[in-house]
């Protein structure tokens, strides 16, 4: 009895271990599940966190610096030296000392102050990048949604276009049995429906696909199923930028994305360091303190009434005369500020490119969805129509084929095209960082 409990319980667990979650999904959960949860995100904030610990090192470099030392000399063999005909050893046998010291740097050629200047504008270039980091995974994240529901619909209508073919086909067998169609429309139809078999094979391999491709993105178990709970429908995202100029569109993008923002703050934190690399030419000077108690004995067990003390404070300046590798520093920090000024250069030209390539792809998407709707309408009647007169004797069997070609080739397009247009304006949002207002 006690062995099948212990098999019970064990079959329990393994099922309980196997069971996978159920996920249900919007387009809104899909934007807050890829702003938490997705991979490159968090490995983002973490860069952001170290910077801003980068931050604190900097400010810590103002604060003195207080080390202490202890000393235990044992002296296996002490000098002597002979002085009028007599030997005199010197020291003694063990000496013992505690120290601290306390270091404050008063002047360092202003490196501390520009450190600091430096690590803030790389912090501010972090957060930026963090949040372009964001953008570009929300816009990944709908791209992939929106590529499921594509690729649900794409699925269905490969399906659909196997049932019509393989419904054709029994419809000429029974007419080629009954003596009214040929030889030659029989062979269509078998080889209509027989190419529509792959078409759907491979729809339905990337509608899986596509599935597996977004829980990789939202960092979600790919033995989880995802349920899709919106439809493939245009969608307007632009909302009051729908009717912006691209001049509009670019002086947005020059004052928002997140880019060109990052270069921005990197070229000042290189041109801080250009100043550092001059401060390098500048003197040092620092003060210390020192408080040392020491004890010289014969013997290893030393009190504390065997210390003596002293204390110290000095003011040290260091100024170096000549040093070919300042040179050399000073003059790769100018090199560098010159090549971040044409990063930043650069960087503007391809967000103002990119921007105008949005632009034209969502007035080309919105365009082109009017006329593939209207062209998937007249496919559909035409099918229909089709398929009437073919059932009267009116129509050939090849007038047919090439309604059912024309209408799943239209459908097909349709529905890119609704896709197109909302991965658009999600890229033109993107294009000009003001993604975030879909999630704000």
């Amino acid at each position: 009895m006690f062995r099948y409990l212990i098999i019970f319980i064990f079959l329990s667990s393994t099922a309980f271990a196997q069971q996978k979650d159920i996920i249900y999904l919007s387009w809104s959960d899909v934007v807050g599940k890829s702003l938490s949860d997705n991979l490159t995100i968090k490995s983002k904030q973490l860069e952001y966190e170290a910077q801003d610990l980068e931050l604190w090192r900097a400010y810590s470099n103002f604060l003195p610096t207080l080390n202490y030392q202890g000393l235990g000399t044992y002296n296996v063999e002490l000098p002597t030296i002979v002085f009028m005909g007599q030997q005199f050893t010197l020291g003694s046998k063990y000496t013992y000392q505690h120290a601290l010291d306390l270091t404050l740097p008063l002047f360092t050629g202003g490196s501390r102050f520009f450190n600091v200047s430096v690590q803030n504008y790389l912090r501010k270039s972090l957060s930026e990048e963090l949040k372009g980091k964001e953008e570009d995974v929300v816009l990944q994240a709908l791209q992939a949604y929106y590529g499921i529901i594509l690729a649900e619909e794409l699925s269905e209508t490969a399906r659909e276009a196997v049932e019509v073919a393989e419904t054709n086909l029994k419809q000429v067998e029974a007419f080629y049995n009954e003596g009214t169609a040929t030889q030659l429309d029989l062979q269509r139809a078998r080889a209509q429906y027989y190419s529509t078999l792959p078409q759907f094979e491979s729809a339905e391999s990337n509608r899986l696909l596509s599935y597996q491709n977004l829980k990789m993105i939202l960092d979600v178990d790919l033995e989880d199923s995802i349920v899709v709970v919106d439809t493939l429908s245009a969608k307007d995202f632009l909302i009051e930028l729908k009717d912006v100029s691209l001049a509009d569109y670019k002086n947005i993008s020059f004052e928002n994305r997140s880019e060109l923002k990052a270069v921005n703050y990197q070229f000042k934190a290189t041109d801080e360091s250009e100043r550092i690399a001059f401060s390098n030419f500048l003197p040092n000077i620092a003060v210390s303190a020192n408080l040392q108690f020491q004890a010289f004995s014969d013997r290893n067990d030393v009190q504390w009434k065997d210390y003596t003390r002293s204390k110290a404070v000095t003011l040290s300046i260091s100024w170096p005369l000549f040093n070919g590798n300042n040179f050399i520093d000073y003059q790769l920090a100018q090199v560098r500020t010159d090549q971040m000024n044409l990063i930043q250069k650069q960087t503007k030209t391809q967000v103002s490119l990119e921007v105008e390539q949005s632009f034209y792809r969502v007035i080309e998407s919105e365009k082109n969805l009017k006329s593939l709707e209207e062209a998937m309408k007249q496919s559909r009647e035409s099918l229909r129509l089709s398929n009437l007169l073919y059932s009267e004797g009116m129509s050939t069997q090849l007038d047919v084929l090439n309604a059912q070609l024309l209408y799943n080739n239209s459908r097909i397009e349709y529905l890119q095209g609704i896709y197109n247009y909302n991965v658009n304006q999600l890229q033109l949002l993107k294009s000009i960082g003001k993604l975030n207002t879909i999630w704000k």
